[in-house]
This record gives structure tokens, sequence and C-alpha cells, in this order.
């Protein structure tokens, strides 16, 4: 009975050990935070059993990420934009993009400060340093754009916003997931397969070297790079659900 139960425990362990990961997700309720601000990025992984270490998380301008198991608390130092990625076991995550700006009192005195010095140094000095001002490039509050783009196994993106989104999904090496309709008869690989939009305004076209797509008339979740095209969009098909 004792190596009977030793087996199952074995096998229990085994059968632990084999999980992967699915998918993982950022989010965050605060987009727009002052320097030196902490903020809380929630962290979802599916299966919830998968734990994430601190060196999976990823952020451009080395901001300070503090990551306890559950939540990823995030800190920068300056101002600017911050791209927040997470990856492991060769998954990743959606990007989620943090506008991090100056105190507007503390900025304020800073440019106060800096009138005063500029009224006191040479007019030659102060002409050169006004025509370096007009020649940097716009702040963060003249851009706008979207702050997360998800195409995780949860969450995967409709065709229209493989078209909003076009830019930015070309330049990742991510598998992207889309979810659309395949039209009621499939066509030939070289005249084109496609996947509609709801109202069938919109398409992206499909690559399936594997011909992993049996049957056409029904909606489908295809996994895999996006690549731009003279008409649009075409996604490779890794997989289909």
């Amino acid at each position: 009975m004792k190596k009977f139960a030793s087996i199952l425990m074995v096998l229990a362990l085994c059968g632990c050990g084999s999980q992967e990961i699915e998918s993982i997700r950022l989010s965050c309720d605060q987009k727009d935070l002052e320097v030196d601000e902490t903020i809380k990025i929630k962290v979802q992984v599916e299966p919830e059993s998968i734990e994430l270490s601190e060196d999976s998380f990823h952020a451009t301008k080395d901001p300070d990420l503090d990551w306890d198991g559950e939540v990823l608390r995030f800190t920068a130092d300056e101002a600017g934009d911050y791209q927040i990625t997470a990856s492991q076991d060769g998954v990743s995550s959606n990007t989620l993009i943090l506008s991090v700006k100056e105190d507007p009192k503390a900025s304020k005195e800073k440019e106060e400060a800096d009138d005063e010095k500029t009224s006191k140094e040479p007019e030659e000095q102060k002409t050169e340093e006004e025509s370096e001002v007009q020649n940097q490039p716009s702040s963060s509050e003249e851009t706008e754009e979207e702050y997360t783009v998800s195409w995780s196994q949860s969450d995967p993106l409709q065709v229209d916003e493989v078209w909003e989104y076009g830019n930015l999904l070309v330049n990742t090496d991510q598998d992207v997931w889309i979810r659309g309709q395949l039209p009621q008869t499939i066509r030939d690989e070289e005249e084109g397969m496609i996947l509609w939009n709801e109202d069938q305004s919109m398409m992206v076209q499909i690559e399936d070297p594997d011909h992993l797509i049996q049957q056409g008339n029904q909606s489908v979740t295809l996994v895999g790079p996006i690549s731009k095209t003279d008409s649009g969009y075409k996604i490779t098909v890794k997989r289909v659900y």
C-alpha cells in the first residue's frame, strides 16, 4: 500500500512539473504618473500556478521594477514614455506603455531658475540656448498613442485592431492572436486566403504553409506573426483555434 501511494505521489509531482505558460498579461489602471511616483501593475499568468521571476520583466530607460510575486511596482526618476513587458519560457506578454511627467510645480520652478540664469548670461550665449530649445523634439504630451496592445490567448485582437495597431504588430517578434471570420469557401493559398472582421468591411490576408485551416464559414482564432503587404496585413499561421 505504501509503495502504491509513493507511485501516486511521483505521478502527481510529474504532472505539476509539466505545466507550461499559456499567456502573460500586464494591466494598470493608471497610465500617467509623475517622476518618483510608484504605481502597481497587475500581472496575470495562465495557468495561475506558474510563478514569474523578477528577471522576467523588462522596461525601457531602466526604471525601478519591484516584483513581489503578485504585483509589479514601477517607479521612474526621469520623465518620458516607458514600455514594460514580461517574458518567460518563450512566452511574451502585451506591451504596457506608461507616461511619466515632471511635477508641474517643480517644472515651473526649474523654468524660472533657468530664465533667471539665462538673463545674466551674454546675449550671444542666450541666443544659442534659445535656438537649441526650438530644435528640441516635442514632449510626450503632444504624442497620442494607445497605452497597451494585447494579443494574448485570453484577449485576442479583432481584424479591425490589426489595422489599428499594424505598425506595432509588424515590428514585434511575438506571435499575434487574431479572432475573425473565415469565408464560406476556402480559397487556394495562391489566390489568397482571408480573415474577415464582423461586418466584412476589413480583412487580413492568411498564409497557411502547414495547411492547418480545414474548412471555411466559421469563426477562428489564428496565431502567428504579422507582416505588411501592399494591400494591408498578413498573418502566417502557426496555430488555429
